[in-house]
């Protein structure tokens, strides 16, 4: 036997080890984790300012341990925080303010009044604070009250995108764990001492999202018994990983090599992302960027391969296939991709068929009543395809012949 066919039967027997360990507990879900604003950051600021006092008759929480927080932070005067009356305090969203340099309204996300103090919040999840026009922000807390506070409240504490200024006029970055730990010191008194409401439950999980946003890789921990297994394994478990970087790269590699020809350009003028995305729930993607795509229509434009476990392949796999492509246009709901969108439609057929290498189901597979969806406001038009072949060679037949429908469709050349 080879040498190569003997590390493969070890793997093999690995994998049957491997497959014997208990599956991990499943976490306890999270209410805004899973059903509500997850990491959208207007949504999940609507939710902060009611937990700020936002609505007539809602708590005041989530306020009094922002400010207990800024504290620790040196962004608030502890002595002042003494004398607040938490009856008087309001928040408001999105409060807007001119801007004469260009000439439009700019928002800031939050807004805590008090009777003698102002604080402004400039809510950032995962966007940058690089263009907020803080100084706008500053003239509008400076007219609302003589005793301004202000902070950027994000997950960590990186303050690399904050302009320089800002710094300088006492913009505090604030994290989310500075204010979970003000919080649950005062959970006790200003929470669980008075009679039990609905939203102490949804404040409580309230803090918890936070904390998952703030802290995603610690929420990930293994059992004891699959940390062992792990120490005992690691030298397969490092030849597994560097076999799935191979293969992931063979599809790449295949991908490219099948868009390019259909295409009839040459690999060079196909960009790809370097390494493939990660979408969650073990689904992961290659991008294909035809360079003449991106020629007048932005450089969106792509074909996407989708990959994920699936025990449905038709072949000897344990593998699943979408393809699919993106339309940019500068311009929202652009007639061109209207147009697209309804001859894909037409076309396309919704059940296999043998004069097509690809077909929509109407969401048979995914839940998803729609094979065609636009995203970005309105400026991307996603056409997705299922392989009629359910297997690795048919998805790739079907990525290249995809390409080459959208490159006559989308992008006709000139005679």
């Amino acid at each position: 036997m080879s040498s190569e066919a003997t590390d493969l039967a070890a793997l093999e027997r690995f994998f049957e080890k491997l497959a014997l360990l208990p599956p991990p507990k499943p976490p306890t879900p999270n209410l805004f984790s899973e059903a509500g604003p997850r990491t959208n950051e207007n949504r999940l600021s609507d939710l902060m300012a009611f937990f700020m006092g936002g609505y007539p008759g809602s708590p005041h929480w989530l306020a009094k341990a922002v400010l207990h927080a800024l504290v620790r932070q040196g962004g608030f005067d502890y002595e002042h925080l003494q004398r607040i009356n938490w009856e008087t305090v309001t928040t408001e969203r999105e409060v807007g303010s001119w801007s004469a340099e260009s000439e439009s309204t700019k928002r800031l996300d939050l807004v805590v009044s008090g009777n003698d103090f102002v604080l402004g919040i400039e809510h950032k999840v995962w966007s940058s604070a690089k263009y907020n026009p803080f100084n706008v922000y500053d003239d509008l807390l400076n007219r609302r009250a003589t005793q301004v506070y202000k902070c950027i409240l994000r997950p960590d504490d990186s303050e690399e995108d904050v302009p320089e200024y800002a710094k300088k006029a006492g913009w505090v970055v604030l994290p989310y764990s500075t204010i979970l730990k003000s919080a649950y010191e005062l959970y006790g008194q200003d929470v669980a001492a008075f009679n039990q409401t609905k939203w102490q439950i949804f404040y409580q999980e309230l803090l918890q999202h936070l904390e998952a946003i703030a802290h995603p890789k610690e929420a990930k921990t293994m059992t004891e018994e699959e940390l062992d297994f792990s120490l005992k394994h690691f030298n397969d478990l490092y030849e597994a990983s560097q076999r799935l970087d191979k293969f992931e790269q063979e599809l790449m590699a295949e991908g490219k090599s099948l868009i390019a020809a259909a295409l009839q350009i040459d690999t060079s003028e196909l960009g790809t992302n370097k390494k493939p995305e990660d979408w969650g729930e073990q689904t992961r993607v290659w991008r294909f960027f035809p360079h003449t795509w991106g020629a007048n229509n932005g450089k969106g434009s792509q074909m996407c391969l989708i990959y994920y476990p699936s025990a449905e392949s038709e072949g000897d796999e344990s593998i699943g296939f979408e393809v699919r492509a993106y339309l940019e246009s500068q311009e929202s709901h652009d007639p061109w991709l209207q147009e697209i969108e309804q001859t894909f439609l037409k076309v396309t057929p919704v059940t296999k068929q043998p004069d097509y290498t690809w077909y929509r189901d109407g969401g048979y597979r995914d839940g998803n009543d729609n094979d065609t969806w636009y995203e970005i406001k309105g400026r991307w038009l996603a056409l997705s395809a299922w392989p009629r072949e359910y297997t690795k060679a048919g998805a790739m037949q079907a990525l290249g012949d995809l390409a080459k429908w959208v490159d006559d469709n989308a992008f006709p050349k000139n005679p």
